[in-house]
């Protein structure tokens, strides 16, 4: 390596893994969230030394490979500790996961490039939040991890998503990241009075969005006022993942969660009752007898249940498996049964199953899980429920399309056993919450082992319950009346904007001339 490549190479190194630790840091659970608005700018300064794109995607993967090791650990914890794999096979697992996250920070950093080399390096924001949607898309859906999830949803600067969805406070983040670290070369180079200019036009666009939130969070405290109430128990059993499934635990698991059931509904009577996904780990169509325990408890109690559990259908011969929700009415008649539509990456199938057979023994089956065809409420007596189930809800398009079809409650279902007592619980919470500030809808969230939470439309948390703890939770919430969101209605219209105002800057760089 000669001596001129070497300097521009090395300090760069180190300026990029300065971005992934700070990046790391403002995540959950650590939580230092202020630092995410200059997290990037070591990274943005890195590139600068960088002529190609090529160089610009592989300092963007570096990025990558130092954030997302340290952030999303917990999947090697999944995967070996109770996804059934051995030490090597969930080592290469975890390895291919975080390489093909890493993916998309290099394509951020070859983007940065290129648009500098087009000479509209302003435009490197609105692609970036256009890389963070392609996370959520196929072959591979995960769009965990993205920067605005180092943000609480209950902050002022939050509440823009109800119009922008989360991508708005993503390049809100990356914009300001951008303007900052393009004020520091102005002010190097001298030149003030242009830093000075950017400088003003970041405080006033973070003081709009400031203003704007605090303003909704009023209002919408005041309209929520006025939206029937619903008092409801969430239940969390801290049924550890390695006992979970085991034929033993099919009765112990089931009198755990009618135990907590009877102590938490009977002084209050709920309208609703919530268990967590896969609460009940047998056939119900199999086990009527230890079904019937469930729909004795509701009539007791004269309660609605929503409850996670497995699910058949009978396709021709074979037997078709879900992951479900019912909901069971006060009188223990099964109103609804939703089936998960989005699974979860090598915990309910296995993407690419030929290629890599040894990943095969997470599902547990030789066989994935099927999704569900159906997205819709299910129909309580107080109001249609929308039910996600584990990380759909980390999904804006679902809750989205629930919230549209009438439903009034946001419900999700999770089982965050398999992260153990790692990050993964905290970053999972995070960015379900989100869905209430999108949809200006209560959220009730019911995990098997935490953590459990009522938030309100403005993403204030009001009750949670802590990790790997027994316990309930006992609140109130209100049924969505009236008017729908910006975002619900017109949905991710700011991620289309971004795609034309690309598309047009692009063409108008391009030395375009009349053929002769």
């Amino acid at each position: 390596m000669d001596a001129g490549l070497r300097k521009r190479v090395f300090p760069a190194g180190f300026l990029i893994i300065l971005s992934g630790i700070l990046l790391t840091l403002s995540f959950p659970p650590i939580g230092l969230y202020g630092l995410v608005w200059i997290a990037l700018i070591p990274f943005l300064a890195s590139l600068r030394r960088l002529s190609t794109v090529r160089q610009g995607f592989l300092a963007g993967f570096l990025l990558g490979l130092v954030h997302v090791s340290t952030t999303m650990y917990w999947i090697s914890v999944s995967v070996y500790r109770y996804g059934g794999l051995p030490l090597w096979g969930a080592g290469a697992l975890t390895l291919l996961f975080i390489l093909y996250l890493s993916l998309y920070w290099g394509v951020l950093g070859g983007v940065f490039v290129a648009f500098r080399r087009m000479g509209c390096p302003a435009l490197f924001p609105f692609a970036a939040v256009l890389v963070e949607y392609l996370r959520g898309l196929p072959l591979i859906r995960f769009p965990w991890g993205g920067v605005e999830m180092a943000l609480p949803p209950y902050l002022a600067v939050s509440q823009i998503v109800d119009i922008t969805g989360i991508y708005g406070l993503g390049f809100l983040i990356y914009f300001t990241n951008d303007v900052l670290y393009r004020v520091g070369i102005d002010l190097k180079e001298r030149r003030v009075l242009k830093a000075v200019r950017q400088g003003i036009l970041v405080l006033l666009l973070l003081a709009s969005v400031w203003s704007y939130g605090l303003i909704r969070i009023a209002r919408v405290h005041q309209t929520v006022s006025a939206w029937k109430p619903m008092k409801v128990c969430v239940i969390q059993p801290d049924i550890d993942q390695s006992v979970k499934w085991k034929k033993s635990w099919q009765v112990k698991g089931l009198q755990c969660y009618l135990r907590l059931t009877e102590v938490a509904a009977r002084p209050i009577r709920p309208a609703l009752v919530i268990w967590p996904e896969a609460a009940v780990t047998f056939y119900i169509r199999l086990r009527p007898d230890l079904f019937q325990h469930v729909i004795g408890l509701v009539r007791h109690d004269r309660v609605s249940l929503i409850f996670g559990a497995t699910s058949y259908d009978l396709e021709g011969k074979r037997p078709v498996f879900h992951n479900s929700a019912y909901l069971l009415s006060p009188r223990g008649k099964i109103l609804g049964r939703y089936d998960k539509i989005r699974l979860v990456p090598f915990g309910e199938y296995v993407p690419l199953r030929r290629w890599i057979p040894f990943a095969k023994n997470i599902v547990g089956t030789e066989e994935d899980f099927t999704p569900g065809t159906t997205l819709k409420p299910l129909p309580s007596k107080a109001g249609p429920i929308g039910v996600t189930i584990c990380f759909e809800g980390i999904f804006p398009d679902l809750s989205r399309d629930l919230v549209r079809r009438g439903a009034r409650l946001l419900v999700n279902l999770t089982n965050d056993a398999w992260f153990g007592r790692t990050s993964g619980p905290y970053q999972h919470l995070r960015l379900s919450a989100y869905r209430a500030v999108e949809e200006r809808c209560f959220l009730v969230r019911s995990t098997g082992t935490g953590i459990s939470a009522i938030i309100d439309p403005t993403g204030q948390t009001l009750d949670r319950l802590p990790l790997q703890a027994e316990g309930f939770i006992r609140g109130t919430v209100r049924l969505k009346s009236g008017a729908i969101t910006f975002y619900t209605r017109f949905g991710n219209l700011f991620l289309l904007l971004c795609v034309v105002l690309i598309l047009g800057v692009v063409a108008g760089t391009i030395p375009w001339r009349r053929k002769r």
